[in-house]
């Protein structure tokens, strides 16, 4: 690698050693990224009583489970910057992701006064978020936990080794869209910003164009970063730079699935601007291609694999279920009941 690892440059910094100067450029780059970040989800909420004082005097539990979500985060991604060897074997990212689903069940549980709107609220600067919308999240928080299992050696061994599991996965894997996402409402991109002055004439253009950035996001994700990344788990055909780019993907998606309903409620709760939250939830989003070099070659390795994913990506520009249905019906035989060589 051009630059060494984190651990190591922490490591040589202690020690005396002498490392490259492009190693301490690499070491200040993150923490002028982390020490924000740091600030907008920790210590601006505190300041503004989020966790403390007369605000945090409401739904206590899912106030302080978030303050954990947060903390647990932290400690995961500090695991799998500074000894990757111990993280990949970690139970700590499961924890993660059920902290994130127990709190979207518990916002769609509890917070019922929210309006029941086709508009998600989310992409504009002054609508109230949709219960619709927080009740999608709790969809992509179980895909999420399905992930940090499916990515977890012992875990996914555990899962294909009983028949119950293997089909657990089959759903996951090939139909998640088909037989989960349906008991699901969905909020679609072309009713951002229809809900009557959701939206400061202002700022029109800033949120349409960024809710333009997302959809193209989510298409890519869907895909490329979802279907694609778990079709060469299956396989079994990953090596092991290519798990450690998956999983380092995967806290990162963890993390943007339940901060940025957190970023909302910042913005609503008027603890942060508007434009600075939607903007640091386009900037997380888009923050995974800053993998994209080393992704290209997981990708190009298997240009027949490439070749399904972009036919399921095609289907479902057309949005028919249908197609979608038979697409993933095909995949599924192609992947799990022929001997093609990916």
């Amino acid at each position: 690698e051009k630059w060494i690892s984190l651990q190591n440059l922490l490591q040589a910094m202690c020690t005396g050693q002498t490392v490259e100067p492009w190693d301490y450029v690499y070491g200040v780059v993150w923490l002028a990224l982390i020490c924000p970040l740091f600030y907008v989800l920790i210590g601006a909420p505190l300041r503004a009583g989020m966790w403390t004082g007369t605000r945090a005097k409401k739904h206590k539990v899912h106030r302080y489970m978030g303050l954990l979500f947060m903390i647990q985060y932290a400690l995961a991604w500090t695991e799998f910057i500074t000894d990757y060897d111990k993280a990949k074997d970690s139970y700590f990212p499961l924890t993660v992701a059920l902290n994130g689903l127990i709190q979207a069940t518990s916002a769609y549980l509890s917070f019922k006064v929210l309006p029941e709107l086709d508009d998600a609220g989310y992409y504009s600067d002054k609508a109230v978020l949709s219960r619709k919308f927080v009740h999608e999240n709790v969809f992509y928080q179980m895909m999420s936990v399905f992930g940090s299992m499916y990515y977890h050696d012992g875990c996914r061994a555990a899962l294909k080794s009983s028949v119950w599991g293997q089909i657990v996965e089959a759903i996951f894997i090939f139909w998640p869209y088909i037989l989960l996402r349906t008991w699901f409402p969905v909020t679609r991109f072309q009713n951002a910003g229809s809900s009557k002055q959701g939206r400061s004439l202002a700022y029109e253009k800033f949120y349409s164009i960024g809710t333009q950035m997302i959809k193209l996001f989510y298409l890519w994700a869907k895909y490329f970063l979802g279907f694609h990344i778990n079709f060469i788990v299956f396989l079994g055909i990953m090596t092991d730079d290519d798990m450690k780019l998956i999983r380092g993907m995967f806290l990162l998606n963890v993390g943007t699935v339940s901060i940025s309903i957190f970023l909302h409620t910042l913005r609503f709760k008027k603890v942060l601007p508007p434009r600075l939250t939607f903007s640091l939830y386009i900037l997380q989003i888009y923050a995974t291609f800053y993998a994209l070099p080393y992704a290209y070659r997981v990708f190009v390795s298997h240009p027949k694999l490439c070749a399904v994913t972009l036919a399921g990506f095609c289907a479902n520009l057309t949005r028919d279920r249908r197609l979608h249905g038979v697409w993933c019906a095909c995949t599924m035989y192609l992947l799990g009941f022929t001997n093609i060589e990916w």
